[in-house]
């Protein structure tokens, strides 16, 4: 092969863009311009543990690569030694019974000719590192003047650098393409936080169980998916799904609220799919219903749980083909709405007894939401309170400062069996009696549910006063045959349950004597007495 040849085919190498393409041009280039029946390319894995076979012919690779294993480190075989040394090597007829060790070798050598060498040649980066080690099968003339020809070492070298080059892109290219997936995922995580926010003055709470919910809105606000909101009477059900609503790429068209509870099982088809002048009795004129006003926006059923069974089941296929037909209608009506379904019983086990569609169960739970009861996030209750005499403020236009800590303290001890609801009924209850310029004192609340409250309170106080005292009584009720001056284990006695009644009040000595039946005097003097800080 003369010089213009290795020019002209390198010329053909530099027009390739990617490094596949480039190096079965140059694996074809070597087998029509050199006499060898195939050459190929050993490269080094992702894990550089071994050794891929690259060749011009799917059934001669896969005749190299059937069942062998070209370990790195295996030294059985040429490939690892070249690999290392980073030097060609030209194995004669003769040199290669050396290798017969390595089944995987002598099979690859099987059918050379006596007079060809294999010829293993290193290809090197600019940095001395390895691409790929190519094999070929010469006539042993050719073989030894071959790789000394410059006109060949510079076509390998053009091979190389272009190989090189075109990593090099492709590295760039996806350094790059992740460095925009980063800035996507940035910009939308604070997106999401903005958005979290601004929910924040709607859904109020800074407690874990609130922060996790607000980012299920948003989340699942970004999606098509249906939403089954479950949560207690008055935690906010329909507040979850206008957030769900307003987070939505709908949040410009209809949100339509129904309780399904509210309406009889009668009424409550034609409220939803409307009806025709004359469908029925007292039908005057014709009415749009609930599913066609959503269209394009969000349709919210509250209580589903309450539907009808037969209802339940034209629901369903609405859902499925976003179709329906109106009462005494002669043809379907199309709607395209979102989905968002409520309910504060366990509609799952409503569908396995039969009393709710299993199919329909699980066509809603796309998206779960499950709210949290104000009990479960007691700490998000000072919060709460502010922010329902804000809005009673700025509803009736008054001006009720806030809370004393005696009436916030008794709001604390209340169990809420009405969750969120219940609070802001007591807290506007308490700003209708409260004086402009004052806060909420005891006296204008409600009376709550005593019982409730003290259940709630102690096991607060338990939990408290247990982890503190548990220790020094249990230590001290197990050594009663060791006791032998009764006076001074009364007082001991009775300084560890005060000190773990102080902890559990923070110190204030106000409710600590109140808990204990005290008066407040009385604790003090006992205080002094004990040696008690």
């Amino acid at each position: 092969m003369q010089s213009q040849q290795w020019l002209h085919r390198a010329s053909v190498l530099l027009g390739c863009s990617q490094v596949k393409p480039l190096i079965a041009e140059f694996l074809d280039g070597l087998a029509v311009e050199l006499p060898l029946e195939m050459p190929f390319l050993l490269l080094p894995t992702i894990d550089g543990r071994e050794l891929d076979v690259v060749a011009t012919q799917p059934a001669f690779s896969q005749s190299i690569a059937s069942g062998v294993k070209w370990a790195v480190d295996d030294f059985e075989h040429p490939f690892s030694h070249a690999l290392q040394s980073q030097k060609t090597m030209i194995l004669d007829h003769d040199t290669l019974l050396y290798w017969q060790g390595h089944s995987g070798f002598m099979a690859l050598t099987l059918n050379m000719k006596k007079d060809q060498h294999l010829v293993i040649y290193p290809l090197n980066n600019d940095k001395g590192a390895i691409l790929g080690i190519l094999v070929l099968a010469l006539p042993e003339s050719m073989a030894m003047t071959l790789v000394m020809r410059q006109d060949w070492q510079s076509f390998v070298a053009v091979f190389t650098r272009h190989w090189q080059l075109l990593e090099s892109i492709r590295t760039q290219d996806r350094e790059q393409s992740l460095l925009s997936d980063s800035i996507v995922l940035i910009r939308k995580d604070k997106f999401d936080k903005e958005q979290a926010e601004q929910l924040s003055h709607t859904l109020v709470g800074c407690s874990e169980l609130m922060q996790s919910l607000r980012k299920d809105i948003i989340r699942v606000g970004q999606s098509e998916l249906a939403v089954m909101i479950q949560g207690q009477t008055g935690t906010g059900k329909e507040l979850v799904a206008q957030g769900v609503h307003d987070y939505s790429k709908r949040k410009d068209q209809p949100f339509i609220a129904i309780n399904c509870a509210a309406i009889p099982d009668n009424l409550l088809e034609s409220e939803l799919f409307g009806y025709e002048k004359g469908a029925f009795s007292g039908a005057d004129s014709a009415k749009k219903g609930l599913i066609a006003a959503a269209d394009g926006g969000s349709l919210f059923l509250d209580e589903i749980g309450d539907m009808p069974l037969l209802l339940q089941t034209k629901l369903l296929r609405v859902l499925e083909s976003r179709q329906f037909r109106a009462l005494g209608a002669a043809k379907e009506t199309q709607s395209n709405f979102r989905l968002i379904v409520a309910s504060h019983v366990d509609l799952k086990h409503k569908s396995r007894t039969g009393e709710f569609r299993q199919d329909l169960f699980y066509r809603l739970c796309q998206f779960p939401i499950s709210i949290p009861a104000l009990k479960d996030r007691a700490s998000d209750l000072p919060e709460l309170v502010t922010h329902f005499i804000h809005r009673f403020n700025a509803s009736q236009e008054r001006h009720v400062p806030g809370i004393r800590f005696s009436a916030l303290d008794r709001l604390l001890r209340h169990d809420y069996p009405g969750n969120v609801r219940e609070l802001r009924n007591i807290v506007e209850y308490a700003c209708a009696l409260t004086l402009d310029g004052q806060e909420i004192d005891l006296g204008a609340l409600p009376t709550l549910d005593i019982e409730s409250e003290n259940m709630a309170f102690k096991r607060q106080l338990n939990a408290e006063v247990e982890s503190v005292s548990s220790g020094i009584s249990a230590s001290l009720m197990s050594h009663f045959d060791e006791i032998d001056d009764l006076k001074e284990a009364v007082s001991q006695f009775e300084r560890a349950v005060i000190e773990a009644r102080l902890i559990a009040f923070s110190g204030d000595r106000g409710r600590a004597a109140d808990s204990l039946g005290l008066p407040k005097r009385t604790l003090a003097h006992k205080c002094i007495k004990l040696e008690i800080s």
